[in-house]
C-alpha cells in the first residue's frame, strides 16, 4: 500500500490482520484540493537518486537544526547507504517529495512503537537549500500529514520535535494546527508538538499560495 491509495477506514471484513486488535477512526478527513496535491508526489528513494540526494543533504546549513550531526563529507556512497536505509520500512516510512516534477526534500513518518502502524508516529522533514522560500514546507508537511492519516486509519496523532531556534519549523507547525506538548526536561532546545487526526489546515489558503 502506497501513501497515495486509501483515503477512509476500511470497513471491519477488509481490515488487515496488523491492524486487527488497534482502535481504527472512522472520523472522515478534509481532503485537499487536487490542484494543490497535483503539485505534489510522495515516492520511495531510488539508487539512481543517489547524486541529488547527496547534493542536497551536503550543505551544512541544513543539518543546523536536525537531530543527527551532519555526516561531513557526505560521499555518493554514504547517500546509497542512507537511501538504503530509508528502503527499510519496519519502523518508518520515507518518502522523497517530487515538486512539479522535480526532487525537492524529503518527508518521514517514523513509528512509535515496532509494531506498524499503531496509534501514533513523529513526523519529521528536509528541504533543499535551493527550494527555501518558496512556501514548500508547509504544503508538503500538510499532505504528507494528510496522507499518513488516510493510509493508517490507527493512526490517531502524529507529533513533530522541533529545535526553539528553527523558527521556520516553528512557523509551519502553528500554521498546521500543531500544539505545543509539555517541555521535557532532558531535551531543553527541543520543542514537542503534537497534530490530532482531523486536525487539518485550511487547505484553500494553501493551495492559493504561489508555487
Amino acid at each position: 500500500m502506497t501513501l497515495d491509495q486509501r483515503t477512509h477506514a476500511p470497513p471491519s471484513r477488509d481490515i488487515p490482520d496488523l491492524l486487527r486488535g488497534k482502535r481504527i477512526s472512522a472520523l472522515t478527513l478534509t481532503p485537499p484540493p487536487e490542484t494543490l496535491q497535483n503539485r505534489f508526489q510522495f515516492r520511495g528513494w531510488h539508487s539512481d537518486d543517489a547524486p541529488i540526494y547527496k547534493q542536497m543533504l551536503n550543505d551544512p546549513a541544513l543539518w543546523q537544526f536536525m537531530p543527527e550531526d551532519y555526516p561531513a563529507p557526505l560521499t555518493l556512497d554514504l547517500a546509497q547507504d542512507l537511501i538504503a536505509l530509508s528502503q527499510q520500512a519496519t519502523h518508518h516510512k520515507v518518502r522523497a517529495v517530487v515538486w512539479n516534477g522535480q526532487i525537492v526534500g524529503q518527508m518521514r513518518l517514523e513509528w512509535a512503537k515496532g509494531a506498524t502502524p499503531p496509534a501514533s508516529g513523529e513526523i519529521s522533514y528536509w528541504l533543499g537549500r535551493a527550494h527555501w522560500g518558496k512556501g514548500l514546507s508547509t504544503r508538503m508537511v500538510a499532505l504528507f500529514a494528510y496522507r499518513c492519516f488516510s493510509n493508517f486509519p490507527a493512526l490517531q496523532y502524529v507529533a513533530a520535535r522541533i529545535h526553539r531556534e528553527n523558527t521556520r519549523s516553528l512557523r509551519v507547525a502553528h500554521r498546521l494546527g500543531f500544539q505545543a506538548a509539555p517541555p521535557t526536561p532532558d531535551t531543553p532546545d527541543w520543542r514537542q508538538f503534537v497534530l490530532q487526526r482531523g486536525a487539518g489546515p485550511d487547505w484553500a489558503a494553501l493551495a492559493d499560495r504561489r508555487g
